[in-house]
C-alpha cells in the first residue's frame, strides 16, 4: 500500500470517528443506560453454556460515550467467568498492552483518559492468550467484521498476543454497523458484533 493511499485511508477514518463520536455525544443518558443493559444481556446469552470458571474473557472498561461495559463485566464475574482488564500506563497509546484480573468495582481506579482500570497486579501482554473471548472497543464495523477503532492502536497491538482461536467481540450501537469502512493492512477484524438490537456472527 503506497503512502498516498495510507494517508487517504487515515483521513477517511478520522472523519468517520468524528461523526460517530458526535452522534454518541447527543444520546440521552437514560437511553444509553438501557442500551447498555440490553447489550450486556445479549452478551451473556451469546456465551450461554460456556459461562463458568473455565471461561476467561478479556474486556475493556468503557469511557463516557462508549457502549458501557461495567454491567457486562459484573454479570460475567457473577456467572463465574474470569475477566481480564486492560492496565494502562501513563500514556495508554504507547504503553505495552498489559492486563490485570478484575476483582470487583472496589478494585478499580480512575486511569488515563478517565478510563477505569484495575488496581490488581499487572500482567504481561502474553496473558491475553488465556482469553477465549476478547471484547474490544470500537466506533463502527461492517457485518463482514471490519472494525473502526478509536485511533490509538492499543487493541491492534494487544491482539497480536491473543489465542488465534479466541472470539473477538465488538460492542456497538446498532446504527454503527455500516455497509463499508476504510481499512488498512494492520486492522484486525472481529468475529462477533453485539448491538442493542442483534448479535452478528461474522462469516
Amino acid at each position: 500500500m503506497d503512502d498516498n493511499l495510507r494517508a487517504a485511508i487515515a483521513e477517511s477514518k478520522q472523519r468517520l470517528r468524528q461523526a460517530v463520536l458526535l452522534r454518541r455525544s447527543v444520546r440521552q443518558a437514560a437511553e444509553t443506560a438501557e442500551m447498555d443493559r440490553v447489550r450486556a444481556q445479549h452478551l451473556i446469552d451469546f456465551l450461554g453454556n460456556n459461562l463458568g470458571p473455565d471461561l476467561v474473557v478479556a474486556c475493556y472498561l468503557s469511557r463516557p460515550g462508549e457502549p458501557g461495559t461495567l454491567q457486562a463485566v459484573g454479570m460475567l464475574r457473577a456467572a463465574g467467568a474470569k475477566v481480564l482488564l486492560p492496565a494502562f500506563g501513563p500514556d495508554a497509546s504507547a504503553a505495552d498492552p498489559q492486563w490485570a484480573w478484575y476483582a470487583g468495582p472496589e478494585e478499580l481506579q480512575r486511569g488515563p483518559f478517565g478510563i477505569p482500570q484495575p488496581t490488581t497486579e499487572r500482567l504481561r501482554p502474553q496473558t491475553l492468550a488465556e482469553a477465549q473471548v476478547i471484547i474490544c472497543p470500537g466506533l463502527a464495523a461492517t457485518a463482514s467484521g471490519d472494525r473502526l477503532g478509536t485511533g490509538g492502536g492499543w487493541y491492534d497491538r494487544a491482539l497480536t498476543w491473543s489465542d488465534p482461536k479466541a472470539a473477538v467481540v465488538l460492542l456497538l450501537n446498532d446504527n454503527e454497523v455500516l455497509d463499508s469502512l476504510p481499512t488498512a493492512e494492520n486492522d484486525v477484524p472481529v468475529d462477533v458484533i453485539i448491538t442493542e438490537e442483534r448479535v452478528i456472527a461474522v462469516e
